[in-house]
């Protein structure tokens, strides 16, 4: 692990559970307070990746750690599908292109930058970073926490630390974190998707 990468994570991280709560607390919608916030976030993220060296290569990784990932992603996307339908186009298209971005840079940072000189198999060594990307979702959990989700504030950070494990498994496997990046998409977009018809909801 890069440490000094997962030191600045780890100042970060209250930073922006103080962003969050301020944002939460300042009168704006939940949905406007988990974008401005989120902008921040992947600024920082932008900055940690910048001196490359990771690869987000679509490599496949060992077969029962691809199924594992695909079958839970297959079962959110069920679970969300209902959800996905009564969004309008061009929420969908803002709800998809912030899913796309959000895990694409996180699988750079958390699974790319941050554990570069992670070989196959070294859990040893992934533990912490994996407990670190699941420390910084009590950030979004601020704003999570004012809506009425499906699992909340205690559900995010829970699925954000299978998340965790699933894709570093993925990084570990295949030594990219191409195929995590896909998976954290996808995963994104469910929730966000979810997250943005709850937010819709009349008070």
């Amino acid at each position: 692990m890069d440490r000094g990468l997962a030191l600045a994570a780890l100042v970060a991280i209250p930073a922006l559970a103080g962003l969050f709560h301020l944002l939460s607390e300042a009168g704006l919608r939940p949905l406007s307070a988990a974008l401005t916030g989120l902008a921040a976030y992947w600024l920082l993220l932008a900055l940690g990746i910048a001196r490359g060296g990771w690869s987000l290569r679509p490599r496949l990784p060992p077969w029962p750690v691809a199924l594992a990932c695909l079958a839970s992603a297959m079962l959110l996307f069920a679970a969300a599908f209902p959800y996905l339908l009564r969004l309008s186009p061009p929420v969908l298209a803002v709800v998809a292109l912030a899913a796309v971005l959000n895990g694409t840079l996180e699988e750079a940072f958390w699974r790319g930058a941050l554990v570069l000189r992670l070989g196959p198999g070294d859990w040893s060594g992934a533990m912490s970073p994996v407990l670190l990307f699941t420390l910084w979702h009590v950030a979004p959990a601020t704003v999570a926490a004012r809506l009425d989700a499906p699992g909340g504030a205690v559900g995010m950070i829970l699925g954000a630390l299978a998340l965790g494990v699933l894709a570093m498994a993925s990084r570990l496997g295949s030594g990219s974190a191409g195929f995590g990046a896909m998976l954290h998409a996808l995963v994104n977009l469910c929730t966000f998707g979810v997250i943005a018809v709850i937010a819709a909801r009349p008070v």
